[in-house]
């Protein structure tokens, strides 16, 4: 069993640093002990991700789970290169690239089923030092995480979360087995991913905005007869005859989606002979009777944002406070996010080396994350939804030309935003805020040169680094002549870059003698006090 270590001492400031005076809550149980720094509710791949994670960063994280086994059948399908980089931070990468597909991007069809648009990646590592897309089973990758994440912390099947109540020093959860009994855990946190119908959520109260856009599609998963039949990328028929979706999955694992239409017989479609009448126009390339349908279901897809994403020491991540129309394929990836993005901070604040106020970022970088590319997939979703045979017509006419002229190669990293607010260099600009490139040399890949803190990044040997910095409550790490990413500091006009354990930079500077000064700003929007960095 992983056991995360105790506040070291190192920044004895830090529990007065930000404190909030609230009168105590009469409803938090008596303890006298706080066995827990975090405890994590729902462990489909969010929760699996964040208790890995949290066992990365040395966290005693209790996480619970409500069934005894992962939900067999499979959902989302696709993450891209930043979650296996995540997935590389919590050392997980080596083990998961074997159970995926890469993908070579989509293709969007008009009307006539001939190319609009075309979002077509390359086959080997991009930028971020992997593959731009991956396709992959969620039975499989869910099991890989939870066995891992056991490894590594608590884990516990079969408790519900019925409640919780928070004081300034923790949280006490309230848990029920699936045999009746209950138990009130103590830790100092508690992040909620426990899905869309969240219990968490409810009991924060805490409203969704809803960006008003609500579709029901059908799903319909397959086994094909070979792992090599079909196209390697992912399809998506802008028909308004009816809208639908190809994708490729691992192995033999082949999806269609359809859009469902007014009139049609959802029991009549869901049948056998109905969901093969519905893919048969879709599968030149096999005999549609020699797919076996292991899975199909009726989805709404929306468009939910959450206004208030925690609550003192209470936190919600994954679909618990946002869901995401599929047209990007973003819905797990924005909760992979949530979770990396407030492990690291959750680590700083638990060890003493940041105040607790660093969490207050967690809301005002990720929302206007999970904003742009929910409206970003919404808009994709409405002309792709389109039913309207003028209109359809008159969009694939203004898309080919596009395509004709070589200006409309989407690229959906194009839409993944930097971060606007939060723990940042003032004044903002790039890159600050933007994801630092990953290169790999002599086969390594910089992450693995970096550690997992924050790292000051240099073109040539750096200048002075305080010694806080370094030290062992804090652990920054100095990576000199990184040679790889020379184009990218020519760039930028800048020698030395300050990078957050999420790989996010936080800023830049033009000298290696002006290191310091970047490391200062730092502790001092983590709030550390100057008199006590040495």
């Amino acid at each position: 069993m992983h056991r995360g270590a105790r506040r070291s001492g190192a920044f004895p400031w830090a529990e007065r640093i930000g404190s909030r005076a609230r009168p105590k809550s009469a409803t938090v149980p008596a303890m006298d002990d706080q066995p827990y720094d975090l405890v994590i509710v729902g462990l489909g791949p969010v929760g699996a991700a964040a208790a890995n994670l949290a066992g990365t960063h040395g966290l005693r994280c209790l996480a619970v789970e409500q069934s005894d086994d992962v939900y067999a059948l499979p959902r989302a399908i696709h993450f891209d290169a930043e979650i296996m980089r995540i997935f590389q931070y919590a050392q997980l990468s080596e083990e998961i690239e074997p159970l995926t597909r890469p993908s070579t991007g989509s293709v969007h069809l008009g009307m006539d089923h001939q190319p609009i648009r075309r979002f077509l990646v390359s086959p080997g590592p991009g930028d971020l030092g992997w593959r731009p897309q991956y396709m992959f089973y969620q039975p499989e990758l869910e099991a890989f995480l939870r066995e891992r994440a056991a490894d590594r912390v608590e884990v516990e099947t079969c408790w519900t979360c019925t409640g919780f109540a928070q004081d300034d020093s923790g949280v006490a959860t309230t848990l029920r087995h699936s045999d009746g009994r209950e138990r009130v855990v103590r830790s100092r946190y508690l992040v909620g991913c426990d899905g869309a119908a969240s219990t968490i959520r409810r009991q924060l109260r805490a409203p969704l905005f809803d960006f008003g856009f609500e579709e029901p599609w059908i799903i319909v998963d397959t086994l094909a007869p070979s792992d090599d039949l079909g196209p390697d990328n992912m399809i998506m028929y802008c028909d308004p005859a009816r809208p639908g979706t190809y994708v490729p999955g691992p192995g033999r694992h082949r999806r269609w989606e359809f859009m469902l239409l007014e009139g049609d017989d959802h029991d009549e479609l869901r049948s056998p002979a109905g969901l093969r009448r519905l893919i048969q126009p879709l599968t030149q390339w096999v005999d549609v009777s020699d797919l076996e349908i292991i899975r199909s279901a009726i989805y709404r897809f929306h468009g939910l944002v959450g206004r208030r994403w925690s609550e003192r020491r209470v936190f919600l991540a994954g679909d618990a406070i946002h869901q995401t129309p599929p047209f990007y394929a973003q819905g797990m990836c924005h909760g992979i996010r949530d979770v990396h993005n407030l492990l690291w901070k959750l680590r700083l604040v638990v060890s003493g080396a940041a105040a607790p106020t660093l969490t207050d970022s967690y809301q005002p970088e990720r929302e206007p994350h999970v904003r742009a590319i929910v409206g970003a997939a919404i808009e994709n979703g409405r002309y792709i939804c389109m039913l309207d045979r003028d209109a359809a017509a008159a969009r694939d006419l203004g898309y080919r030309r596009l395509l004709e002229a070589g200006a409309d190669v989407g690229s959906f990293r194009g839409v993944i935003p930097p971060l606007t607010a939060g723990l940042v260099d003032e004044p903002l600009a790039p890159p600050a805020g933007q994801l630092l490139p990953q290169p790999i040399t002599d086969g390594v890949r910089l992450d693995d040169r970096l550690g997992p803190g924050f790292a000051l990044v240099c073109a040539a040997e750096a200048g002075r680094v305080p010694g806080w910095f370094t030290a062992p409550g804090f652990g920054g790490r100095t990576v000199s002549y990184v040679d790889a990413l020379a184009p990218w500091f020519t760039e930028h006009r800048c020698s030395v870059a300050l990078v957050r354990p999420d790989r996010y930079v936080f800023g830049v500077a033009p000298a290696p003698d002006d290191a310091e000064a970047l490391v200062e700003r730092l502790g001092t929007r983590l709030g550390i006090p100057a008199g006590s960095r040495a």
